[in-house]
């Protein structure tokens, strides 16, 4: 008969992660004189870290966890599903560890705003562009739209969401085309009233929060992709799946955003450039 375990270990994985070996490791170091705090109480044995292609890198953790006597008792009964629980959890804060470490540590020397000029998208293509409105009583990060106040209606929040296939990033003097099978892409939006800084408020406005792919696992390649507004995962957590049931997979139309500085919807405008309607004029 198996025993109640007091402790387990789990090994942590991310792949092809946006940074050199060498960023990666000593991000690794800074951390373990932390005593990685993000991940306490759990601690980490040991820790690894390895060079990909396309300078990327790979990271690998081993956390031991002591369990209550109820997680104890819950891993007896379903050990398999108890793990995998705690695993997705874990690989959640490490990864948002590492990107929204970047976003606040980053210098703002002449060397950044320099990459920054050139590694900025101006714009994107989005084929089979949709639209979907959902109220939902969803808890949102002050700091996220600090300048706003979200507008709620009997307890709920109005969201919107863009949702498409990605196929062009543009830059300054390059661009990123993807090919088939596109990522799916999404925008999201709350609705919200202005809050001026002598506390008076004024207009209405859906307010951008963050962008957000159908899979979650790749969300990590956004700030590759010089997306810096990636939707926290405590946020994208409790949006529905839904919202990329709108997205039809057979290629229809084309559509192009401009302005992607803006913050506001009405300001992040799109047009459409092709369709592959055969009445549609050329």
């Amino acid at each position: 008969m198996r025993k109640i375990q007091k402790t387990i270990s789990i090994a942590i994985s991310l792949e092809h992660l946006p940074m050199s070996e060498r960023e990666l490791k000593q991000i690794c170091k800074d951390w373990e004189d932390q005593g990685f705090s993000f991940f306490r109480p759990i601690v980490v044995m040991d820790w690894n870290t390895e060079p990909k292609a396309l300078g990327k890198a790979k990271l690998s953790v081993n956390v031991s966890i002591r369990l209550s006597f109820w997680q104890s008792l819950y891993h007896w009964i379903f050990p398999k599903l108890y793990t995998e629980k705690k695993l997705n959890k874990l690989t959640e804060i490490l990864r948002d560890a590492i990107l929204f470490r970047e976003r606040k540590t980053e210098p703002n020397g002449f060397s950044f705003l320099w990459n920054q000029f050139w590694k900025t998208p101006l714009s994107i293509v989005w084929l089979n562009l949709s639209y979907t409105k959902l109220r939902m009583d969803l808890k949102l990060d002050e700091n996220s739209i600090s300048q706003s106040i979200p507008l709620v209606y009997t307890g709920e929040k109005k969201f919107y969401f863009r949702t498409g296939f990605l196929k062009t990033i543009h830059y300054r003097w390059i661009k990123k085309e993807f090919t088939f099978p596109y990522p799916k892409f999404a925008e999201v939006y709350v609705k919200t009233r202005d809050k001026h800084s002598d506390e008076s408020i004024g207009r209405v406005f859906y307010t951008f929060l963050g962008y957000m792919l159908e899979k979650e696992t790749d969300e990590y390649l956004l700030p590759y992709f010089g997306f810096r507004s990636v939707l926290p995962n405590k946020i994208r957590n409790q949006i529905p799946d839904d919202i990329w049931k709108v997205v039809h997979p057979q290629i229809q139309s084309e559509w192009k955003e401009e302005n992607l500085f803006e913050k506001e919807l009405e300001f992040r405008t799109v047009y459409q450039v092709s369709t592959s309607s055969q009445n549609h004029p050329k």
